[in-house]
């Protein structure tokens, strides 16, 4: 088929020689198609070179992009950033609240702890003891609140709970259910949780007296007040000023008598002034 040649003469217009060139004659018949098919051998060469290129590479994207996704999977499902943050907020806010009723009661205040935790430490555990310190921190803001804690005055300390010498008489002695701040007629006295006036006026020796319920069983008593600044049925929050001190009732003196009963039974002050 490429026997048969044709000679062609290039002529060369800066040289008299001209030298003929022999070519297949089937070639130059055909040299359209022949052309094309080259052109197309080339085009399909490129595109084969060009999809085993994209496969390669895009291959080893999906795998690097599969492997991220598998490694945030794992932190996603270990820890929920969002909810971790909410908790720790909360534990940060009830601390705050926590050492705000301490700080009422004129109490020290809790000091926060690092939240890091020890070497070894899970980042998988977090959200477990985010939450365990979330609950139980908000239970101790719930019995803080309105359990009777620190001191009703600013006063001296004097007579304790039980049995003390008899001041009125000098002689022997006589049981005493309370404790007694020393103070000027008309120093403030202040609620030592948050509760409800459950009396408010005249009771016998106590004179004028308030008798404030908490929750959980707790009363406190203040006795010997000079003016009453509540209501029966009225709420109370920790650190409000109620009355002022004075010397009415059974008294030798200005002073607050400061009580307090759980469950129906008197007991002593003492434990419940300090932390």
């Amino acid at each position: 088929m490429l026997r048969k040649k044709t000679s062609v003469i290039f002529i060369n217009t800066d040289s008299k020689e001209n030298k003929p060139v022999q070519v297949p004659t089937t070639l130059l018949r055909n040299w359209k198609s022949f052309l094309l098919g080259f052109a197309a051998t080339i085009i399909v060469l490129i595109g084969i070179i060009a999809w085993m290129v994209f496969s390669r590479t895009d291959q080893y994207y999906k795998e690097k992009l599969a492997k991220a996704d598998e490694k945030f999977k794992v932190v996603a499902k270990a820890v929920d950033v969002n909810r971790l943050k909410k908790s720790f907020l909360s534990i940060d806010s009830s601390l705050i609240e926590i050492n705000q009723y301490l700080e009422q009661r004129g109490l020290g205040e809790l000091k926060k702890v690092d939240v890091g935790g020890e070497e070894g430490f899970e980042i998988e555990d977090a959200n477990l003891v985010a939450d365990y310190y979330e609950n139980y921190l908000g239970n101790i803001k719930e019995k803080v609140k309105f359990t009777p804690m620190g001191v009703p005055s600013d006063g001296e300390q004097t007579s304790n709970f039980g049995y003390r010498h008899n001041p009125f008489s000098g002689m022997g002695t006589e049981s005493h259910f309370g404790i007694d701040f020393r103070g000027n007629a008309g120093e403030p006295v202040k609620s030592t949780a948050d509760g409800v006036v459950s009396f408010a006026g005249v009771k016998g020796g106590y004179g004028n007296c308030i008798v404030l319920e908490h929750s959980n069983g707790f009363e406190t008593l203040y006795g010997h007040l000079s003016r009453i600044l509540v209501r029966e049925g009225q709420k109370i929050k920790t650190g409000e000023k109620i009355g002022h001190i004075g010397s009415t009732g059974r008294s030798t003196g200005p002073h607050l008598h400061y009580e307090i009963i759980r469950n129906g039974t008197k007991i002593n002050p003492e434990h419940f002034l300090k932390l």
